[in-house]
Parts: structure tokens; C-alpha cells; sequence
């Protein structure tokens, strides 16, 4: 049983995408509502961050406004860090349908491992970080205060003062096929792939060989 929550950020308009991704028809419904029900299936609570209105529709979401309005991802952690009742918080974004429960709960295992105090889990995925799909701890809100305030608002921005473990690409590759797992929809033509691969995998109950 997770001790953690999600924390999913709705976003807005995408130039490269030409619309509210988080909206688009998926496989029949909003692309956000796939991504919620994965996340659902498995945490304790899931703080959708964006207009309470625009997405009531996600049935027992705690939906909140950001905090600190106008500064992007960052912003939309620390307002889910404020309202989570966890410590461990996994960050999503409404754009990679196949994050599953296997990994979730594998990244989530690194918290109890070697008497850590990790602050932040990523995987790493073609020699480039993922921090939109990682766990972040809730003792980090100074630390992206400060950061907000002084308009360093890339997430990374607060790597190199926390306690950060990199999961390692060599390791998840053991274990997931991670063009599927970590696949991201930027353009349209991105939403067709993601729209076969779903139907590929429709039967699995929770992507597990994602």
C-alpha cells in the first residue's frame, strides 16, 4: 500500500500541441481523464492542479488553483506540496498516458531503501532528466519558495540543493520499455501514436508491460 500522493498538473494551451492538451479527445474521453484514472488506481489522493471548474469532471480529485499564480510547473508543485497530506508526492503532467502502477511503485521503493533521506526520485531517460514524472517530498517547500521568488522557475532549478536520487536508465531499462512508459505528447501526430499503443495494451489492467 503507497504512503504517497500524486500531484497532476492540468497546464493550459500548447502552442506546439495548438490546444489545452489536458482536453483533447483520447481514445474517447479527455486525455486528462486517462491520466487521473492511472493515477487514482494507485495513490492515496490526487491534487489536480488547474480551474476546479474546467475539470470537475475528475470524480473525487482535489482540485486546486495555483498558490503563486503565472510561474509555470514549479509553481504547480509547490501548490501541490502545500494542499498534500503525504510526505512523498509523485508529479505528473496531463501529456504521458502510460505511466503505470509498476512504476510508480518501483520509484516509490528508493524512499525506504539504504536509510535515505532522499528529497526528489527521477529517472533518468536518454541522458536527460524527467521531472514531470518523479516523486518530490513535501519538506521542499522552502526550498521552491525561495525559488519562485527569485523567478528560477524550472524545476530543475531545485535539483542541486535537495537530496536528489537519479534513477538510472540502465536499471529501468531492465524493467520497462521506456519509449512506451515515458512517452510524451507535445503534437498532434504524437496523440495518434498514443492512441495505438493504447489499443495495443487496452486488455493489460494497468500497462504493466508498458
Amino acid at each position: 500500500m503507497t504512503s504517497s500522493n500524486a500531484i497532476l498538473l492540468a497546464g493550459g494551451e500548447s502552442s506546439r500541441f495548438g490546444g489545452n492538451k489536458a482536453l483533447a479527445e483520447f481514445n474517447g474521453r479527455p486525455l486528462i481523464e486517462l491520466i487521473y484514472a492511472n493515477l487514482n488506481d494507485y495513490f492515496n489522493q490526487v491534487i489536480v492542479i488547474g480551474d476546479k471548474k474546467t475539470y470537475s469532471f475528475l470524480k473525487g480529485a482535489e482540485i486546486k488553483a495555483d498558490i503563486i499564480e503565472n510561474k509555470g510547473p514549479l509553481a504547480g508543485l509547490y501548490t501541490g506540496l502545500y494542499y498534500s497530506n503525504k510526505d512523498y508526492n509523485f508529479l505528473a503532467a496531463c501529456d504521458m498516458p502510460f505511466l503505470n502502477k509498476s512504476y510508480f511503485s518501483f520509484l516509490e521503493s528508493y524512499f525506504s531503501s539504504d536509510n535515505n533521506n532522499y528529497q526528489i526520485i527521477v529517472s533518468e531517460y536518454r541522458s536527460f532528466l524527467e521531472p514531470l514524472a518523479g516523486y518530490y517530498h513535501k519538506n521542499l517547500l522552502k526550498l521552491i519558495e525561495k525559488k519562485l521568488k527569485n523567478d528560477e522557475l524550472r524545476i530543475k532549478s531545485i535539483y542541486q540543493e535537495a537530496d536528489l536520487k537519479i534513477v538510472k536508465e540502465d536499471i529501468l531499462k531492465e524493467k520497462f520499455n521506456l519509449k512506451k512508459l515515458l512517452f510524451n505528447i507535445n503534437y498532434p501526430e504524437d496523440k495518434l501514436k498514443a492512441e495505438k499503443i493504447l489499443n495495443k495494451l487496452k486488455s493489460e489492467d494497468d500497462f504493466s508491460s508498458v
